[in-house]
């Protein structure tokens, strides 16, 4: 490649340049962030040069192909959001640098922090270095090309894929354009921008200088340190290191120790009883880091700090244990969805934030689905005490068909480990997302990386689907991340519809056989409906193209005005039954931890927004970071009952427990309080002085009330308290009378299209509850959309229930204004009637999801003719001695129909209510 600089374009980088001399003085580093210039074109041929700054991309400076899509309902508006500007192919990157005289001799590196996908540097025009990495720095040895003086560097970012197989594409669930979907390179939550993200640097190193050094604290049987130090080229015979141990958070010098490093690399030292003693493990309650300075004696210049924690991190049996005491992950998925910039932040101060945010709803633990975070996620983790699951970039069917691609992902693996494994934080590593394929190659791979580095806890796949595997252990996992056993689901997305509402169910009986600890996998994916006020929000390289198609498609429809409460009802179900989720895996106790998927929405893979958080991590309002942490934190109480609906005349009786993850809480008191919706007190109690060990299953005792056989329909709630603390937590149940009261005169009760037809010709009010297989509308479901209708289009689709719990039709059936646990049979047997284009007025609301927005009600009020029309969608007929929920609603709609209140306004012809009954239509 010819030389291709112009002395006249760069005198401003010239200056900057020298004023960066300047404030660096005799510093080893030059910080090359500032202007830059770029070209789409190869410089070599046909150079098309525009301002940039770097660090950055392509994509915050506005260049590439302008967004053509419109917000319409269409898949490929709806798989995402859409990026602004687009590029995928090569750019090159040109500035001038001055190396100072006093690099002469020293070895110089350029360092790009993040880089997609490779990365060419040329010096002069001649080509010096190649790399390329998803997960760590491309670090260019530039040595023979830098000499002093002034030299135009060019890099030559190529953001394609560059290694086949590293994911599987988009297409493989249908969805438009062929892209891969591991989050270390996907368009759906980090795009595939064209830049450089952190630092980029020069760097200069001495000949003989520390490459990487390696910290294997230790506390037991007493605290000390292995250092595995790696050099750059051989030292002098005899050579020693000295290391120097201080305190991160003040400096403050805990001991030194002078000695030569073994054949491998290896310092061992044990602290003496005084600084010992000093000693503090990290943890998430404690998260105190310390800082070894290591150099090569003589040579002050090679001196490298490392922070880390102490800490001990294994296995044991079938428990997580760090340092000697057992865990729990309250986890979360993070997919690379930073939804202003399309990229990961580098700053600390930005995944502190992110981070905080997370403790702040009671989560200690992050799963990196298929991608390595930056240095400063870690750094920021560190200080906070979170735990990490680190993966690599890695989502493929077909491991090991593709060596060399196998071969990338084995250094990327490596480059991980030695950019960010001595990072307290850092505690699991997973050879990638659902991988399929040649299985032995990872359990090969696990083997390899736990052998060179036994800080980490290792799994073959973040659970799979590859045949014959992914219900037990792979042969090398140390941990097991699943959703179901051979002995069933372990997850509530499985069971929550199919069951009815148990609160003492958990998941020993699928857990029983494994022997590894235990991770519920993706557990969550409950869809809500799109909140279209957060489309002012997106003011940066993302555009909300499908929160627009939706808000145009409702007014199209004449249902903007209910998008506020769509979002609210099914975000409050949502709560209901992550809290559930989460409970259950509680309350097994040969469960380890729990991956959220997740407490953020995730706008990419058709729009799968399953978050009470929107992709910014800010609150939705559906409840609050203080009521989340009730039920997700390092205490939980919790309750066993067997199920959501009780009679009168029974007794609610519950056991109560602790989930305690925290420490041992010794003589602590445990109240108890039974109250009506309203507040009022209808027992309480506590449990005297208990001491509470560490670990799930800790019980407290058990709460028995009788019921009143007399009263009507309540709402109760159990809520159970430790005395002293915020630990407390809270379950609702209903109350129904035995039986029905007398249906009122005055109302013909129809279950055929004919018997309705004749008594509403004859001015009757009707309350028409035909057969539910009759009914043509979509198939009731007591859960909302799985993930994104858009993604599994292949399911009911609805998102729960609307209605007004002030509404007279509901004056006897006391409900919110969502779904809640007391609809599941009611939902289960019914089905949403389309009611687009008819003057029916809906009394309960079926939500529909966003990619259909119909008008679904399953329950309606119309005039038909000279008579009254009050239907049913919802099987109130048949067992309603089993079914107190259905008998309490048809009583309560009954009654409604029998007073001066039931006077609908809307109109149906005999024909469009025939055309709701005619045919069960396909779900």
């Amino acid at each position: 490649m010819r030389p291709f600089f112009s002395v006249s374009a760069f005198i401003a980088l010239a200056l900057a340049l020298a004023l960066a001399f300047a404030e660096i003085g005799s510093a080893a580093t030059l910080d090359l962030a500032g202007p830059w210039q770029v070209s789409l074109t190869d410089p070599a041929t046909a150079p098309a040069w525009q301002a940039i700054s770097l660090p950055g991309t392509l994509d915050d400076a506005k260049i590439g192909t302008p967004l053509t899509l419109k917000p319409e309902l269409t898949l490929q508006v709806l798989t995402r959001l859409q990026r602004r500007v687009m590029h995928i192919g090569p750019a090159w990157y040109r500035r001038t640098v001055e190396i100072p005289t006093a690099w002469s001799g020293q070895k110089i590196y350029l360092e790009l922090e993040r880089v997609i996908w490779e990365s060419r540097v040329f010096v002069d025009g001649r080509e010096v270095s190649r790399a390329d990495s998803l997960v760590a720095p491309h670090r260019h040895d530039l040595t023979a090309a830098l000499t002093p003086g002034s030299h135009e560097l060019l890099l030559r970012i190529d953001n394609r894929e560059i290694h086949p197989e590293v994911s599987h594409h988009a297409t493989s669930y249908k969805l438009p354009e062929d892209a891969p979907l591991a989050h270390a390179y996907t368009n759906h939550t980090q795009i595939i921008w064209n830049g450089v993200l952190g630092t980029l640097r020069l760097r200069t190193e001495e000949s003989v200088a520390l490459r990487t050094v390696a910290v294997f604290p230790r506390l037991t049987p007493a605290p000390g340190l292995s250092v595995r130090v790696d050099l750059t080229a051989p030292a002098a015979p005899g050579a020693k290191l000295h290391l120097a141990l201080r305190r991160a958070s003040d400096g403050a010098l805990v001991g030194e120790h002078r000695a030569a490093a073994g054949a491998d690399g290896r310092i061992e030292w044990t602290l003496p009883a005084s600084a010992a003693a000093a000693i503090a493990p990290w943890d998430e309650f404690s998260p105190a880091l310390y800082q070894l300075t290591t150099t090569l004696d003589g040579r002050p210049a090679t001196a490298t700090t490392t922070t880390f924690g102490f800490r001990e991190f294994a296995a044991v049996g079938r428990e997580f244990r760090l340092n000697g005491h057992r865990i729990f992950l309250r986890g979360n998925l993070e997919c690379a969805i930073f939804p202003l910039t399309g990229q990961p932040p580098t700053d600390l101060a930005a995944w502190k934030k992110l981070l905080g945010t997370a403790k702040a709803w009671g989560l200690n633990h992050f799963r990196f689905h298929s991608w390595c975070p930056p240095e400063a996620a870690f750094a920021a983790a560190d200080e906070l005490g979170f735990y990490f699951q680190v993966e690599l970039p890695n989502w493929s069917l077909t491991v090991g068909k593709n060596a060399d691609t196998w071969a990338f992902l084995q250094a990327e693996g490596d480059r991980i480990i030695a950019n960010y494994g001595n990072h307290p934080s850092f505690l699991f590593f997973s050879m990638g997302n659902e991988l399929q394929g040649e299985m032995s190659v990872l359990n090969d791979e696990v083997r390899r990386q736990r052998a060179r580095d036994p800080r980490h806890l290792y799994t073959a796949t973040t659970f799979t689907f590859e045949k014959g595997h992914g219900r037990a252990p792979e042969p090398a996992d140390d941990y097991f991340i699943t959703q179901y056993t051979k002995e069933g689901w372990v997850r509530g997305q499985g069971v929550f519809n199919d069951l009815p509402p148990a609160f003492d169910a958990d998941y020993t009986k699928a857990s029983a056989n494994i022997t590894v600890p235990l991770v519920q996998h993706e557990a969550g994916q409950y869809s809500v409906y799109p909140d279209l006020a957060e489309i002012a929000r997106y003011t940066g390289n993302l555009v909300p193209l499908n929160f627009m198609a939706v808000r145009d498609d409702l007014a199209k429809k004449g249902l903007l005005a209910l998008a506020p409460q769509f979002t609210a009802a099914s975000g409050r179900f949502a709560a209901l039954l992550y809290k559930e989720e989460i409970e259950r895996a509680l309350r097994t106790p040969e469960f380890d931890g729990f991956q959220l998927l997740q407490l953020q929405d995730f706008p990419g893979q058709g729009t799968a927004l399953v978050g009470l958080l929107n992709a910014f991590w800010e609150s939705k309002g559906f409840i609050s970071a203080a009521e989340f942490r009730q039920f997700c934190g390092p205490v939980v109480p919790l309750a066993r009952f067997p199920k959501a609906i009780y009679e009168r005349g029974e007794a609610f009786t519950a056991t109560v427990e602790l989930a305690n993850y925290f420490r041992a809480l010794p003589a602590t008191k445990v109240e108890w309080t039974v109250r009506r919706e309203a507040g009022a007190v209808i027992a309480r109690g506590d449990f005297g002085r208990i001491d509470v060990k560490l670990g799930g299953g800790q019980a407290c005792g058990t709460v028995r009330v009788p019921i009143p056989a007399g009263g009507s329909a309540e709402h109760w709630r159990l809520e159970v308290a430790v005395v002293g603390t915020e630990y407390r937590n809270g379950w609702s149940f209903w109350v129904y009378p035995p039986k029905a009261a007398p249906e009122p005169s005055g109302v013909r009760v129809a279950k055929t299209f004919e018997e309705a037809r004749a008594a509403l010709a004859a001015g009757e009010r009707v309350l028409f509850n035909p057969a539910v297989e009759s009914i043509a509308g979509i198939r009731g479901k007591f859960v909302p959309v799985f993930w994104s209708p858009v993604h599994f289009p292949k399911q009911p689709g609805t998102m729960g229930l609307l209605c007004d719990p002030a509404h007279p039709a509901l004056a006897d059936f006391p409900t919110a204004a969502h779904s809640d646990w007391q609809w599941w049979d009611l939902t289960i047997r019914s089905r949403s009637v389309v009611l687009d284009g008819l003057a029916a007025t809906p009394l309960v609301r079926v939500i529909d999801n966003f990619n259909r927005n119909h008008s679904l009600a399953a329950v309606f009020e119309a005039r038909v003719g000279p008579g009254r029309l009050l239907f049913s969608a919802i099987d109130l007929t048949t067992d309603l001695a089993k079914r107190p929920a259905a008998r309490q609603l048809r009583a309560s709609l009954l009654r409604y129909a029998a007073s001066e209140k039931f006077a609908p306004a809307g109109a149906l012809t005999q024909e469009q209510l025939h055309a709701i009954v005619k045919a069960e239509q396909p779900n």
